[in-house]
């Protein structure tokens, strides 16, 4: 609504003049100059969150979490080599490398063994899956360790070797029920390998890696975040999604607990600075105001401060709805602490 300087009985007291140069009081509402839109990095489920419509937020602010497949050490052992980077096709890495990473077991060897040559008892020849036994070379008798037997099958079994005292690769060994070493406690015999490293694989892009060359891990250690989409920039993320700028959020429009599409809104904002008066002139009004003229602008809520703002456009339609004809007037503003979207506002032209 359209205030007026001085009451219409004095205005028309006024010489001619003076009514040329009457100041024109518009009152205007203040509106985002441009919403922006913050997007789904990559596809995931949205996390708890508490931003909320109307916050004011700086840059870099957390807003949402998005979820991934996580990767973890299926046993303790040794990281070997660390090929992905965040960012990475996984298949692009193991089509080259075989592997995301490779681990090595703390049981460094095994032994693929018979029953041949047991004790001829039959409890001798039947071996039984997680029972401890006892190995030494057949060319060094010097040469012992303790292994846990892992699998059978038929007349075949196989051991991890837990602790060993100078074994070597490729020796063969006879198996035995005690550390004594003697024949009627021998359930067979066979020949020690090395436990190959085990590779990591996984299928999508790499958001995050957790690890490193020659690092220790414990079964069920986070190795990698794994997600769907192509991140963009080839950069990986910790699942945040941050404000891109200082700014007000103006609608949030992602779901905790719901799945979410890469590039899927997730929520809007306006950067702090992009924030205008918007001011409808009466028709008969419009030929005072020009495109580039500085006005002075007071908000309603701080009627004791004023600021200059500059007009930018002015309608070209006259806006709808109204009883008489009247034309948006837009005033870009400086920015200012005090200025949030939706506020009341006076200009004077």
């Amino acid at each position: 609504m359209k205030k007026k300087m001085a009451a219409l009985l004095a205005a028309l007291m006024l010489p001619a003049c003076a009514l040329a140069a009457e100041t024109i009081r518009i009152d205007g509402t203040i509106e985002a100059v441009k919403t922006r839109t913050i997007a789904a990095p990559h596809s995931g489920m949205v996390g708890d969150f508490a931003v909320r419509e109307g916050d004011v937020l700086s840059a870099g602010d957390a807003l949402f979490t998005l979820g991934a497949d996580k990767i973890y050490a299926d046993f303790d052992g040794t990281i070997t080599g660390v090929f992905a980077q965040p960012g990475d096709s996984a298949a692009s890495v193991q089509d080259r490398y075989g592997a995301l990473c490779y681990m090595e077991r703390d049981t460094l060897y095994t032994a693929s063994c018979t029953t041949a040559g047991a004790a001829s008892e039959n409890e001798y020849k039947i071996v039984h899956v997680g029972e401890k036994v006892f190995i030494r070379s057949d060319s060094n008798s010097n040469r012992v360790g303790e292994a846990i037997v892992t699998s059978v099958e038929g007349k075949n079994y196989t051991l991890e070797v837990t602790r060993f005292d100078d074994i070597r690769i490729n020796e063969n060994v006879k198996v035995y029920r005690d550390n004594r070493y003697t024949g009627a406690s021998r359930i067979g015999e066979g020949t020690v390998r090395r436990i190959d490293p085990i590779g990591v694989t996984a299928e999508g892009y790499v958001r995050a890696v957790h690890v490193q060359d020659g690092q220790k891990v414990k079964r069920g250690d986070l190795l990698f975040e794994i997600v769907p989409d192509a991140l963009d920039g080839l950069r990986g993320s910790d699942g945040s999604v941050t404000m891109p700028a200082d700014g007000v959020v103006l609608s949030v429009l992602a779901v905790s607990g719901e799945e979410i599409a890469k590039d899927q809104p997730m929520a809007t904002y306006c950067e702090k600075q992009d924030m205008q008066l918007v001011c409808p002139a009466d028709e008969e009004d419009l030929a005072a105001i020009q495109v580039g003229m500085e006005v002075p602008v007071t908000l309603d809520a701080y009627r004791d401060e004023t600021m200059t703002g500059t007009v930018v456009s002015i309608a070209g339609a006259s806006a709808e709805g109204g009883s008489s004809a009247s034309f948006d007037v837009t005033i870009q503003l400086p920015e200012n602490e005090h200025v949030r979207i939706g506020m009341n506002a006076t200009a004077e032209f």
